[in-house]
């Protein structure tokens, strides 16, 4: 059955589905922090939240390890199917850890009187530049944890966003030949590639003759 589905139209519903699952997962995020804020739901429904998104965390930043150190040594032609959605992607995952941990500071209260919007503002800012500025004299061991947790992961994010962002940028050409050698040397691995194709092609025909 799997062989009479042409090989495009399963790529599409691929891509399809991690769009819809990044999608509903930053509205799920997002709608946690809504209902963090809400003093009549049950405290067991926010925590599951919380369990849920920490676990949601985890799985960005080892699917991020993934692309960035395991993937792309894993086969010689490997390839992404988009910049343009790899990029949108990671910063719906970027806004998603931020809804995740503001929900958190609504949930367990890190500063009182906090709204949505301003626990959502202090998980940005937390996250871009490092501030230790939540209520330090109520700060405990969790608060502390989840606070250094949410740094290095917001650094680990800015730096992956930063990098693929400047990878989009086109790399101007130099006038000394010397700085393009790189060029000349993908092109040369290419023309191996192929000169050693076309040798197995004419073994296997000669072979069979």
């Amino acid at each position: 059955m799997e062989k009479c589905i042409p090989e495009k139209i399963t790529q599409q519903e691929k891509q399809r589905f991690i769009d819809i699952w990044v999608i509903t997962h930053t509205f799920l995020a997002f709608s946690f922090v809504v209902i963090s804020y809400v003093d009549n739901v049950n405290i067991i429904v926010k925590y599951c939240f919380v369990a849920y998104g920490s676990l949601r965390i985890f799985e960005i930043l080892i699917y991020q390890l993934n692309v960035m150190l395991v993937h792309p040594y894993q086969t010689s032609n490997y390839k992404l199917n988009s910049y343009r959605r790899m990029t949108i992607a990671l910063i719906h995952n970027f806004f998603e850890i931020v809804f995740w941990f503001a929900g958190t500071y609504l949930t367990f209260h890190f500063i009182n009187d906090m709204t949505p919007g301003d626990a959502i503002y202090h998980s940005f800012t937390h996250m871009v530049t490092y501030s230790l500025t939540i209520d330090s004299n109520k700060w405990s061991i969790f608060t502390l944890i989840v606070l250094q947790s949410q740094a290095l992961m917001g650094v680990f994010m800015t730096l992956i966003s930063l990098a693929r962002f400047i990878s989009l940028f086109p790399q101007p050409k130099s006038m000394d030949e010397n700085e393009n050698n790189d060029d000349k040397s993908e092109e040369l691995a290419d023309i191996k590639k192929e000169l050693e194709e076309i040798k197995k092609l004419l073994h296997e025909k000669t072979s069979t003759i």
